[in-house]
Protein backbone atom coordinates (compact mmCIF):
# COMPACT_ATOMS: atom_id res chain seq x y z
CA UNK A 1 0.00 0.00 0.00
CA UNK A 2 1.64 3.41 -1.08
CA UNK A 3 0.60 6.41 1.53
CA UNK A 4 0.40 9.74 -0.20
CA UNK A 5 1.69 12.06 2.72
CA UNK A 6 -0.54 14.96 1.24
CA UNK A 7 -4.05 12.90 1.57
CA UNK A 8 -6.01 11.95 4.48
CA UNK A 9 -7.16 8.48 4.33
CA UNK A 10 -10.83 7.53 6.10
CA UNK A 11 -8.21 4.78 8.51
CA UNK A 12 -4.78 5.47 9.63
CA UNK A 13 -1.94 3.42 7.81
CA UNK A 14 -1.61 0.85 10.79
CA UNK A 15 -5.22 0.06 10.86
CA UNK A 16 -5.54 -0.44 6.34
CA UNK A 17 -2.30 -2.53 6.95
CA UNK A 18 -4.23 -4.50 10.13
CA UNK A 19 -7.40 -5.08 7.86
CA UNK A 20 -5.03 -5.99 4.69
CA UNK A 21 -2.90 -8.35 6.53
CA UNK A 22 -6.48 -9.91 8.09
CA UNK A 23 -8.40 -10.27 4.65
CA UNK A 24 -5.01 -12.03 2.90
CA UNK A 25 -3.98 -14.39 6.17
CA UNK A 26 -4.90 -17.17 3.85
CA UNK A 27 -3.06 -15.96 0.98
CA UNK A 28 0.68 -17.15 1.37
CA UNK A 29 2.10 -16.01 -1.74
CA UNK A 30 0.72 -12.43 -0.54
CA UNK A 31 2.74 -9.55 1.49
CA UNK A 32 1.05 -6.63 3.13
CA UNK A 33 3.62 -3.57 2.99
CA UNK A 34 3.41 0.28 2.78
CA UNK A 35 5.47 2.81 1.58
CA UNK A 36 5.79 6.25 2.12
CA UNK A 37 7.36 8.81 -0.32
CA UNK A 38 9.59 7.74 -3.47
CA UNK A 39 8.70 5.44 -6.49
CA UNK A 40 6.89 2.81 -6.54
CA UNK A 41 9.19 1.64 -8.90
CA UNK A 42 11.86 2.15 -6.09
CA UNK A 43 10.33 0.23 -3.63
CA UNK A 44 9.76 -2.51 -6.18
CA UNK A 45 13.15 -2.79 -6.49
CA UNK A 46 14.57 -2.70 -3.20
CA UNK A 47 11.79 -5.41 -2.01
CA UNK A 48 12.10 -7.55 -5.08
CA UNK A 49 8.68 -7.25 -6.58
CA UNK A 50 7.87 -7.77 -10.14
CA UNK A 51 4.05 -7.26 -9.95
CA UNK A 52 1.59 -5.07 -8.76
CA UNK A 53 -2.09 -4.83 -8.56
CA UNK A 54 -4.42 -2.02 -9.69
CA UNK A 55 -8.12 -1.84 -9.43
CA UNK A 56 -9.36 0.59 -12.23
CA UNK A 57 -13.19 1.66 -12.02
CA UNK A 58 -13.31 2.53 -16.18
CA UNK A 59 -11.64 4.36 -18.93
CA UNK A 60 -10.98 7.81 -16.68
CA UNK A 61 -8.67 5.09 -14.17
CA UNK A 62 -7.61 3.85 -17.06
CA UNK A 63 -5.64 6.68 -18.61
CA UNK A 64 -4.44 7.81 -15.48
CA UNK A 65 -2.59 4.61 -14.14
CA UNK A 66 -1.17 3.85 -18.29
CA UNK A 67 1.14 6.49 -17.99
CA UNK A 68 2.67 5.01 -14.23
CA UNK A 69 2.41 1.59 -15.64
CA UNK A 70 4.26 1.95 -18.35
CA UNK A 71 7.19 4.35 -16.07
CA UNK A 72 7.06 1.19 -13.63
CA UNK A 73 7.76 -1.40 -16.35
CA UNK A 74 10.80 0.81 -17.89
CA UNK A 75 12.29 2.02 -14.21
CA UNK A 76 12.00 -1.51 -12.50
CA UNK A 77 10.53 -4.07 -14.67
CA UNK A 78 7.71 -3.97 -12.77
CA UNK A 79 4.39 -5.55 -14.81
CA UNK A 80 1.22 -3.88 -13.45
CA UNK A 81 -2.00 -6.13 -13.95
CA UNK A 82 -5.42 -4.18 -13.57
CA UNK A 83 -8.63 -5.20 -11.67
CA UNK A 84 -11.29 -3.80 -13.30
CA UNK A 85 -14.42 -2.82 -11.02
CA UNK A 86 -18.36 -4.33 -11.26
CA UNK A 87 -19.84 -2.13 -14.04
CA UNK A 88 -22.78 -1.51 -11.22
CA UNK A 89 -20.06 -0.06 -8.95
CA UNK A 90 -17.89 1.95 -11.53
CA UNK A 91 -19.57 5.21 -9.44
CA UNK A 92 -18.25 4.26 -6.01
CA UNK A 93 -15.34 6.42 -4.98
CA UNK A 94 -12.99 6.69 -2.07
CA UNK A 95 -14.30 10.45 -1.88
CA UNK A 96 -18.12 9.21 -2.19
CA UNK A 97 -17.85 7.18 0.35
CA UNK A 98 -16.09 9.34 2.64
CA UNK A 99 -18.47 11.94 2.12
CA UNK A 100 -21.73 9.29 2.96
CA UNK A 101 -19.86 8.05 5.98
Amino acid sequence: MMANPSKTGRFPVAERLDRLRAAAADLGNVTVDSHTGGLLADYCRRAGIDVVVRGVRGIHDLDHEMPMARMNHRLAGVETFFITADPALRHVSSTLVTAMG
